[in-house]
């Protein structure tokens, strides 16, 4: 079976998100959407949270796996045998980066192949913490966020206090 890990902290999960793992999903039999935590950053959701609102985007789909892990992802691609790793890549910004975590990665785990999958022309501009901004500025996420949560991450956002 052939498998791959998406992984990312997803706060809150794009559209963007969403067509890195349709694109997975015609290349591999099972994608695990690992849902981590960045140290560097303060997410708005929690990581079950954020792992809940995936599940609901890929609710019956038998080949989507979504779990939220608070270790490092080669722990995680390890402890499940699975030596793929697809990153999205925006602009040569993120290409960088993701290139310079590969090293890292590969150190801590040699079995490591990462794949790059550009991401689709009208999404280029997308990222989470765009995203944070506008929600911050009490702007529409809808056509940023997958339909299938807009409403919940916006109900999230009003029982935390951080929406209008």
């Amino acid at each position: 079976m052939r498998e791959c890990v998406f992984a990312g902290t997803f706060d809150p999960f794009t559209v963007g998100h969403k067509d890195v793992a349709e694109k997975c999903l015609k290349m591999f039999d099972r994608v695990h959407i690992a849902v981590l935590n960045n140290h560097e950053k303060t997410p708005l959701f929690d990581g079950e949270t954020r792992a809940a609102f995936i599940k609901k985007i890929f609710k019956g789909y038998d080949n989507v796996v979504v779990e939220h892990s608070d270790g490092l992802l080669v722990d995680f691609m390890r402890e499940r045998n699975i030596a793929v790793n697809v990153r999205g890549i925006r602009n040569a910004e993120d290409f960088k980066y993701e290139t310079n975590m590969f090293y890292y990665n590969q150190e801590m785990y040699p079995e490591l192949i990462t794949v790059y999958l550009p991401a689709s022309l009208s999404k280029t501009h997308i990222s989470s913490t765009s995203i944070r901004m506008l929600i911050a500025a009490g702007a529409d996420i809808s056509p940023y966020v997958p339909k299938e949560i807009v409403q919940d991450v916006i109900a999230a956002l009003k029982k935390k206090g951080k929406t209008k």
